[in-house]
């Protein structure tokens, strides 16, 4: 594991015992949402780019819950980084720092081929090439890597998540700001089944 990561595990093991301020600053982690403001549901996935259930929920599950809630305006989804080691807030960091348009491939991306380079030993140099081909200068990325006001914020985000909903795994789903909850690989069924009812209560 090269420095970097080993820096970013540093400083994520130091934010959640308390020996950096956790306070979130929304100027360094502005929501990534996809669908209307106004849609009845919202959802808050709590994720880690390093998890290999949130990637098959990427992969399998979100294409199909896009096409069937969140494009038709039945539901409004933020994704909320919840890493888990160094290199899911090194690649949270540089996810933030993508162009607003190319958060979601971007990610979608990490997912897709997360095997290759969450698993390699040149993982760093991988996410700067991802980023590259989304528009990110590289140089602009590295920086993107040592913001340590953006590494605090992400971290203080995670923090603020598991007091307030109780997080510890990923991913986990936050509807209707706690209204309903979902953890670990689910399938597009149990999602459409909760939307569904929730949908019919609203009537």
């Amino acid at each position: 594991m090269k420095k970097p990561v080993l820096a970013a595990m540093a400083l994520l093991i130091l934010l959640l015992s308390g020996g950096v301020s956790a306070h979130t600053d929304d100027a360094a982690i502005p929501e990534r949402v996809l669908g209307k403001k106004d849609a009845p549901i919202t959802v808050q996935e709590f994720a880690s780019l390093t998890c290999s259930h949130c990637a098959d929920f990427y992969n399998t599950v979100m294409p199909e819950l896009e096409k069937r809630y969140i494009e038709t305006g039945k539901v409004r989804f933020i994704f909320r980084d919840f890493p888990l080691d160094g290199l899911s807030l090194k690649a949270a960091a540089i996810a933030h720092c993508m162009p607003a348009e190319q958060f979601y491939p971007f990610i979608s991306v990490l997912y897709k081929n997360l095997t290759t380079w969450a698993f390699s030993d040149k993982a760093e140099q991988m996410l700067l090439q991802y980023a590259k081909l989304g528009g990110l200068d590289e140089a602009k990325a590295k920086a993107c890597l040592q913001d340590t006001k953006k590494l605090d914020a992400i971290v203080a985000q995670r923090t603020e998540a598991t007091e307030k909903y109780d997080i510890n795994s990923t991913p986990t789903f936050i509807i209707n700001d706690g209204q309903e909850k979902l953890t670990g690989a689910r399938s597009v069924d149990e999602f459409a089944a909760l939307f569904d009812k929730l949908l019919a209560a609203k009537k």
